[in-house]
């Protein structure tokens, strides 16, 4: 093969590449009514702390973080946003409460058809701990949602399994790792059962993957890969129930 049929070659491949790009933008601009259409785009709306903002993975957030993992799965028929916050409580009287948050305030006004909401690990900190007010919390977050106007699938997000510091007690960040792996799943599951809604079950899934962790509370990519794996799995539920 000579030169310029090794050239040819090349831009012949370029040329592919760019035009699968271009369908690619075209599809996505579609579906978002850019071209004066309805957008018509499964708005899913990821709500929580820094597990949904993507800590651990902060230089690439926005290609790891799970939400915008979830993104990449899912493809150009939803639109995936993150409203995570860092250090966010459920609770009302924490140190950096949710629902007073501008995070929260568009997630409201994010018309979504599913909210993914996952709060917990901070309000298990030595200084924020206060179970009734974590439940309560909880509960008046999951129904702001649901009295949405438009009437969002609400799914709680158990939060994942926490490690200790090594040789001692307590995890990271003044964290009770006991807490976040016993009684808060209980809270969760209690709440979940009031709101009519389901659990995603993300302490299930880390169990024994310290590996995935950057602090053992904190993802690497790969963890957040699995994240949202476990997401995805539980939306395709329900579009497989809505085309029965």
């Amino acid at each position: 093969m000579d030169v310029k049929e090794i050239v040819r070659g090349l831009f012949q491949r370029k040329m592919v590449v760019l035009l699968v790009a271009i369908v690619l933008l075209f599809v996505v601009l579609f579906n978002s009514g850019m071209f004066g259409g309805e957008d018509t785009r499964v708005r899913i709306t990821c709500a929580g702390d820094s597990l949904t903002y993507g800590s651990g993975v902060l230089k690439t957030r926005e290609i790891d973080s799970y939400p915008s993992q979830l993104q990449v799965k899912l493809g150009t028929s939803y639109l995936v946003s993150n409203y995570g916050l860092r250090n966010a409580t459920a609770s009302a009287s924490g140190d950096l409460p949710y629902v007073e948050s501008e995070q929260y305030k568009e997630s409201l006004e994010s018309k979504p058809d599913i909210v993914i909401l996952m709060l917990g690990t901070n309000d298990t900190k030595t200084y924020n701990w206060n179970p009734e007010e974590y439940r309560e919390g909880l509960l008046n977050l999951v129904k702001s949602y649901q009295n949405l106007e438009e009437q969002p699938v609400v799914y709680l997000m158990r939060s994942p399994y926490c490690f200790p510091i090594e040789n001692r007690e307590q995890a990271e960040y003044s964290v009770q790792n006991d807490i976040v792996n016993g009684e808060l799943g209980e809270i969760i599951s209690s709440v979940a059962e009031e709101a009519g809604i389901n659990v995603i079950d993300l302490k299930a899934v880390t169990v024994g993957k310290e590996y995935l962790y950057t602090d053992g509370i904190h993802f690497t990519a790969e963890g957040y890969d699995l994240i949202s794996d476990t997401v995805y799995k539980e939306i395709k539920k329900i579009v497989k129930e809505e085309t029965k």
